[in-house]
């Protein structure tokens, strides 16, 4: 019947009959560290008792050992000294008076008790092979069999030598008739181990609460921000890893409402962006409609549409690219290439746009070999370019300059036009973010170009910063740094 129970119970599985997501009682983090608290303490008072225990009784023991050992000079001192007419009557006052049995035999193996247990030592020692030893001068130690007296430890074997009484030697053996009673050091234990057993668990119960309300606190403020709520501030003064956690959460928190922004500032621009163009591109081609337009307008309307639909096709591409980078995943193959040509095959090929405008381009670059996606790169300069001939007023200058620093590939492209603005300069590498009055609508473009070629920049490894224009030199600076390998 029980083999047939423990295969139902095997084929079953034991988790098959725990109840549906566990005992709960021991659900939350608080009974779990209560139950492992008692399960540990009640284990380590069982084996504290146990260990205190056995040291105890080896230490009576040896202590024990040690007077038995002792008492044999003593009864031959006290011979000496008393030179009793009876032998037997001597040792029965030292056995009363000691609280031990004595058992002596002599060469003929003629026997004198005295004691309480001292009927039972002779019948042990009569068959037993120790004797002719203790006879022969050596030291042994009997095992006496005998009921353990309640509340004690088990009896000590009897020590036998042989010492000198008078004239003649005597095998004597001594066996102790008072054993140490641990019923008084089972209680104290005991009650010594409860007692710590009750104020533990007493402590255990604040030291819980303490360790798990920040716990709590943190499972709250990370349910709050599933939901949305990024607003949330957890206290951050413990100084352990709860206190890191909290701080932590608190920067995730500030990130992620960071983000959200960014989030809806991004769909408010790309609204923006695409709907501007879908306007004109619709009002423009309800026009196309009419009758009474002529053929100038037409053609007229006609450019305004292409154009924005390029301004459309150009916001996409852009927009796919930026999403690709931030992906991580965006094609990239590095190659060893020139920089230095690179940069002046691009001056090059705006020509027509800085010449049109009568700009002065200055170039001052060092022949540098780099490592990077030649294409992605290009666009870097491309943008930088652009920008620095779209704000450079006509008869201004732009100076592109290339040097090693180190181990680093430093580009930097400076202008003299209008500048970036002191409060637009920390934003200035957003997404669709326009300084004003300088990046406006008349002057085209997304606002993408810079985020762009940041995260272009950062995918090499390299760092691109504006940096700050003095008071005499008006203007924008612009400097990509770039690791050489």
């Amino acid at each position: 019947m029980i083999r047939v129970l423990r295969t139902r119970w095997r084929q079953a599985g034991w988790r098959n009959w725990l109840p549906a997501g566990g005992f709960p009682l021991f659900r939350s983090l608080y009974s779990r560290i209560m139950a492992t608290f008692l399960i540990v303490v009640v284990i380590s008072i069982g084996l504290s008792y146990w260990l205190t225990s056995a040291l105890f009784q080896q230490q009576s023991r040896g202590s024990m050992m040690q007077e038995i050992d002792s008492t044999f000079g003593i009864i031959e001192q006290l011979h000496e000294v008393s030179d009793p007419a009876s032998l037997e009557s001597f040792l029965k006052e030292v056995a009363g008076a000691h609280h031990i049995s004595i058992a002596a035999v002599n060469q003929e193996r003629d026997f004198i008790t005295a004691g309480q247990n001292a009927d039972m030592l002779q019948a042990r020692l009569a068959e037993a092979p120790e004797l002719p030893a203790v006879l022969s001068g050596s030291v042994a130690r009997v095992a006496v069999r005998g009921e353990a007296v309640e509340g004690s430890f088990p009896p000590p074997p009897a020590i036998g030598r042989l010492v000198s009484l008078g004239s003649e030697s005597w095998a004597m053996f001594v066996l102790p008739e008072r054993f140490p009673a641990n019923s008084n050091f089972v209680w104290t234990a005991v009650t010594l181990l409860l007692t710590l057993l009750a104020i533990g668990s007493i402590l255990i119960v604040i030291a819980a609460r303490y360790l798990v309300r920040p716990i709590k606190q943190l499972n709250e403020a990370a349910v709050s921000m599933a939901a949305g709520n990024f607003a949330i501030r957890l206290a951050a003064h413990r100084r352990d890893e709860l206190g890191k956690l909290a701080e932590s959460m608190n920067a995730m928190a500030l990130s992620l409402s960071r983000l959200e922004t960014m989030r809806q500032d991004f769909v408010a621009n790309v609204s923006h962006e695409l709907q501007s163009p879908l306007t004109s591109i619709n009002g423009f081609a309800e026009a196309l409609r009419s009758d009474d337009v002529t053929a100038h307008d037409r053609d007229r309307y006609v450019g305004i549409i292409q154009q924005e639909s390029s301004r459309l096709s150009k916001l996409c591409e852009n927009l796919l690219k930026l999403s690709s980078l931030d992906s991580q995943h965006h094609p990239y193959y590095p190659a060893a290439f020139r920089l230095d040509k690179q940069l002046r095959r691009l001056v090059l090929a705006c020509e027509p746009a800085w010449q049109s405008k009568a700009i002065s381009i200055e170039l001052v670059l060092e022949p540098l070999t780099v490592k990077g996606d030649e294409d992605l790169l290009s666009g870097v300069w491309s943008n930088l370019l652009t920008n620095s001939i779209k704000f450079t007023p006509a008869s201004g200058e732009i100076r592109v300059t290339l040097a090693q620093r180190g181990d680093t590939a430093v580009v930097e492209v400076a202008d003299s036009g209008v500048g970036v603005a002191e409060v637009d300069r920390e934003r200035i590498f957003e997404r669709f973010y326009k300084a004003d009055p300088s990046r406006n609508r008349n002057a085209g473009g997304s606002g993408l170009g810079l985020s762009i070629a940041r995260k272009i920049v950062e995918l090499h490894g390299g760092t691109i910063r504006l940096d700050d224009s003095p008071p005499d030199a008006p203007g924008a600076k612009f400097t990509v740094a770039l690791p050489m390998g």
